[in-house]
């Protein structure tokens, strides 16, 4: 027998469509929900992130700053560079004009020396001896040849050959030919030569040179320019000295005094205080007479007790050559020198 086929429902749903509906609702809720409303605050990384943050902001600030302040140095140092360059610019023009000068100057300088060398070859009118050399004895010095009665004090003392006492002991252990060789002693000889070139025709000259003791040089006591051999016998004199012992000034103007009594005018040529000499006080009398050396004290006392014995009425002219260890020397013969009207002189080293 054939069955029946039950017929079938239009509508069947199972339990799993039920659960899909439901899931599918609840995704949906999730859906609408606002999201935003959920605002978590933030963690203890985030924090420290942020500090970092704000650390390298600041730094960033600071290192900016320091890189502008690197660029107004730099700034600065370019336009200090810039200017010294000028300046250096300006500092060789200067240099070039100055040396430009300075060379033209030379070259008038040494124009003039030619020349100067060229008039000493000429013979001079009114010199009593003629003077070899190139020319120096023409300088101005300050001092003139004057006076109508004339005497000469010549320092032929051992000092006379150098300029310190260690150069004056060695030298006064050579013989004699080479003593008078020294340079200090040729130009000693020299400037004595100058005077007696130099002197006035219409005068008296008389030439003395001290050491120790005194000597009258030339053939006669006083002896006219106007006479070329008394006068050329002077130079001859001066010419056969030998430098040796002490320097006693008194002696000279004792000397000076005794052979030219009217003297109006004394010219010294010496490098230093006395050294010998009488009236001096008992401390250094003593000095002298156990041969000790002299102090610059006692030097000056015996200048002054010198000064004193010499007396007045003439004129003092000092030339006074350099020797070391003598400070007092130069002032107290400039003294002398005005109170008697004279002139004091220190020559260059290349005069005459």
């Amino acid at each position: 027998m054939r069955l029946r086929r039950r017929p079938e429902d239009g509508f069947n749903m199972s339990f799993l469509d039920v659960m899909a509906c439901g899931l599918g609702a609840i995704i949906l809720i999730f859906i609408l929900v606002d999201f935003h409303a959920f605002q978590p605050e933030p963690t203890d990384e985030t924090n420290k992130l942020q500090q970092e943050l704000n650390a390298a902001a600041h730094q960033r600030e600071q290192l900016q700053k320091a890189i502008d302040e690197l660029n107004d140095k730099i700034a600065l140092e370019s336009s200090t560079q810039q200017d010294s360059r000028s300046s250096q610019a300006d500092t060789s023009s200067t240099q070039s004009k100055l040396l430009q000068q300075i060379s033209t100057e030379l070259a008038v300088v040494a124009d003039l020396e030619n020349q100067i060398a060229a008039l000493a070859k000429q013979p001079v009118p009114d010199a009593n001896i003629q003077l070899s050399g190139s020319g120096q004895q023409r300088y101005l010095t300050g001092l003139k040849v004057e006076g109508r009665e004339i005497g000469i004090l010549l320092d032929k003392s051992a000092s006379m050959m150098g300029e310190n006492l260690l150069d004056i002991l060695r030298f006064m252990a050579l013989s004699d030919a080479q003593k008078v060789s020294q340079p200090k002693w040729q130009r000693t000889r020299r400037t004595a030569q100058w005077l007696l070139a130099r002197a006035p025709q219409e005068s008296n000259i008389t030439l003395v040179a001290f050491s120790e003791d005194a000597i009258v040089l030339g053939n006669r006591p006083a002896s006219s320019p106007k006479v070329t051999d008394s006068m050329r016998a002077m130079v001859r004199d001066v010419g056969k000295l030998v430098p040796q012992g002490g320097t006693n000034l008194q002696v000279g103007l004792q000397k000076l005094r005794e052979v030219h009594p009217n003297v109006t005018d004394v010219y010294i040529i010496t490098d230093g205080l006395p050294t010998l000499g009488d009236g001096l006080g008992a401390r250094c009398r003593g000095v002298l007479t156990s041969k000790k050396t002299i102090s610059s004290q006692c030097r000056q006392e015996l200048l002054i007790e010198t000064v004193k014995r010499a007396g007045q009425g003439f004129r003092v002219h000092v030339i006074l050559l350099p020797l070391e260890g003598d400070p007092y020397a130069s002032s107290m013969y400039w003294s002398w020198t005005q109170v008697t009207g004279g002139t004091f002189l220190a020559p260059a080293g290349e005069w005459p």
